[in-house]
């Protein structure tokens, strides 16, 4: 059965096992910028409430280009090394490539050029990826956001011409309606399809009974791709509890929906 989770920030992790999050959708990148000692305590404060963070999202921070002139493989492989080795231990599975910022293709830099960079360095964080068993997952967004791979069919391209064991694609939902993509292009993924995220877009909040989004549709066509990974609810603002607790039933009932 698909997993229902929300991704969030480490301050949510008490109010997700409260709510029964399947799984904990958490920041990579600032989980890697914690000390040691803090880091063993939010080890040590997963495990004993016996959730695993089993999606990792904001996979990279300012510091590790993956487009323009200021790229530095060396940078890349010693951040993805020890961040990798992080997550797994908090039980990660999948990590987004999202990193808006560090692969917005800088004003009159190369364009073809940008596009190899990224397939260069999904190559090396393939590396890292097979040796902690991590999977990889290209996200799409929208060009106001980031100017390179900015549909679900972009990042299942770039997926399929890599054709790398650990890498395939996460289907932003949002960000699919503010690129007008049709759901279909999700079912197009096929095996290729690692993660979902799901959420409102015209007020970009977390989902919502009777907030114009037809869940219900999105699990009926996961039902028929056969995926049994997990959909994330996402939101660009902050959210309360009461939120977070609508969302989960939201998604809750959709699925339960598209198995009847």
């Amino acid at each position: 059965m698909i997993r229902i989770g929300i991704r969030s920030d480490l301050e949510f992790i008490p109010e997700a096992a409260r709510l029964g999050c399947d799984y904990l959708e958490l920041p990579l990148s600032r989980i890697q910028a914690l000390s040691d000692a803090e880091f063993a305590e939010l080890a040590e404060y997963l495990d004993a409430l016996g959730l695993r963070a089993e999606v990792m999202h904001d996979m990279l921070p300012a510091s590790v280009r993956v487009t323009g002139p200021d790229v530095q493989a060396r940078v890349q492989h010693a951040y993805l090394d020890s961040a990798f080795a992080r997550a797994k231990r908090l039980g990660a599975e999948v990590i987004a490539f999202d990193a808006a910022k560090v692969r917005q293709v800088p004003a009159g830099f190369d364009f073809p050029l940008a596009r190899r960079q990224a397939g260069n360095f999904l190559r090396i964080a393939q590396g890292h990826a097979a040796v902690t068993g991590l999977r990889l997952a290209v996200q799409n967004l929208r060009t106001a956001e980031c100017n390179l791979i900015n549909t679900v069919s972009e990042a299942a391209l770039m997926a399929a011409l890599l054709q790398l064991d650990n890498v395939g694609v996460l289907a932003d939902t949002v960000q699919m309606a503010f690129a007008a993509e049709p759901l279909d292009a999700v079912e197009r993924c096929c095996g290729a399809l690692e993660h979902v995220h799901a959420g409102c877009a015209l007020t970009r909040r977390l989902p919502r009974e009777g907030d114009g989004e037809d869940y219900a549709a999105l699990f009926r066509a996961l039902a028929r791709m056969g995926y049994a990974g997990r959909v994330g609810a996402v939101a660009a603002e902050p959210f309360s509890t009461k939120d977070a607790e609508a969302a989960l039933a939201c998604l809750r009932s959709a699925r339960e929906a598209s198995l009847t």
